[in-house]
């Protein structure tokens, strides 16, 4: 049987993933690579987030990361109407699974209509300080396909 779906009937939205390189494009900056997934419905993010530090080429590990964004409304003196917020915390070896991990990392994250372009501010936590980058260029990364080796 088909239901007919009349125009003011909503549809449910679904789901998008986003790859976003933030900062990096300086020699010495840390950069910050986040792979997300987007429920339009529910407004909710969770993904994963790679933190490299420019200077010293050290890698802070995979983060998991959960938050939520919002949306204001279309006007033409708002430049980055998408607002992400999401917290980041380190994913543990099967030996500490009954540990709850305590958050690392907090970005803020302003996008484009498109999710392509935008800036983030975030705080990363390392040998018990936290270190804040502000207002980094955020951009939409190409997803990158693996190569098999044979």
């Amino acid at each position: 049987m088909l239901k007919t779906i009349l125009p003011d009937t909503p549809i449910a939205p679904g789901l998008f993933s986003v790859q976003i390189d933030i900062g990096g494009t300086q020699p010495g900056t840390p950069s910050l690579h986040i792979s997300l997934t987007v429920n339009e419905s529910t407004k909710q993010l969770t993904g994963t987030g790679q933190l490299k530090s420019g200077a010293f080429h050290h890698s802070f590990g995979l983060n998991y990361l959960k938050g939520y964004y919002f949306s204001s409304p279309a006007s033409p003196i708002v430049e980055f109407p998408n607002v992400l917020i999401i917290m980041g915390m380190p994913y543990l070896a099967p030996p500490y699974s009954n540990v709850v991990p305590q958050p690392n990392m907090e970005i803020f994250l302003e996008l484009d209509n498109a999710w392509k372009s935008g800036f983030c501010t975030y705080k990363y936590e390392t040998d018990g300080a936290w270190l804040t980058v502000a207002k980094a260029p955020a951009g939409f990364m190409e997803p990158r396909m693996l190569a098999a080796v044979v």
